[in-house]
């Protein structure tokens, strides 16, 4: 009976914990599917709205918002919170992941898009040029590693990953082939069931068919050829 009552206890506190209100304003065209697809990976449940009105300060997408009056804006800020909430137990496990979400949306934007703050226009990208420091950085942390933080999907990876595999979709003369443990790190995200349900089957085809275009220019492993891109029209 006091095992029965623990149990029944444990699944309470779950059901409670799960039956949140977690709403998320954004578009797909916008940089909320990366919050999506987190949400989707870590199985927390959420409901999109539309992008305005909200109470984004500055009136951008994504915009999230859960029970107890919690707002939060900025991709990797939403990302924190919901990894924070929902997957974290310690301190010392938010400092594994919470660097590589900053890294993100601090360093990695520009390299993915030459953004500049202030203005968000897609610029160019540097992950092409393996002689900019961390882009061959990140290829040479990548060849130890699968994932960034331990040993499987974490946010860390849903930050990084998703700016990575924006670079095929906004910069088709990209050419990613000198860093193949990247683009191996890439396809491995593109490739996760809830990376297509937040990005769209589209993006996802566009962003495997284009790793392994440059795996096999490469010489990289783990590439299973090419084509894809012709088929679906996209190249």
């Amino acid at each position: 009976a006091d095992d029965l009552r623990a149990l029944l206890m444990a699944l309470a506190i779950l059901v409670n914990t799960f039956a949140m209100a977690v709403t998320l304003h954004g578009t797909p065209q916008s940089r909320s599917p990366l919050v999506n697809w987190y949400a989707i990976e870590a199985g927390i449940p959420f409901t999109m709205a539309p992008p305005r009105p909200s109470n984004h300060p500055f009136d951008q997408v994504p915009f999230l918002t859960d029970d107890g009056g919690v707002e939060v804006f900025e991709s990797g800020a939403c990302l924190l919170y919901l990894a924070d909430k929902y997957a974290s137990s310690s301190a010392e496990e938010r400092a594994a992941w919470t660097p590589w979400v900053v890294w993100a949306n601090s360093e990695l934007d520009g390299l993915c898009f030459g953004a500049v703050p202030g203005d968000h226009r897609v610029r160019g990208e540097s992950m092409s040029k393996p002689e900019v420091r961390s882009v061959g950085r990140l290829d040479q942390i990548l060849g130890g590693r699968e994932w960034l933080v331990g040993d499987g999907f974490s946010v860390a990876d849903a930050a990084v990953a998703s700016y990575l595999n924006y670079v095929p979709i906004f910069h088709r003369g990209a050419d990613l082939s000198k860093t193949p443990n990247t683009v191996q790190y890439m396809l491995r995200c593109a490739e996760r069931p809830a990376f297509g349900e937040a990005f769209g089957a589209q993006h996802q085809a566009l962003v495997v068919a284009k790793c392994n275009e440059w795996l096999s220019a490469g010489g990289g492993a783990g590439a299973s050829g090419g084509g894809l891109l012709g088929a679906l029209g996209l190249k």
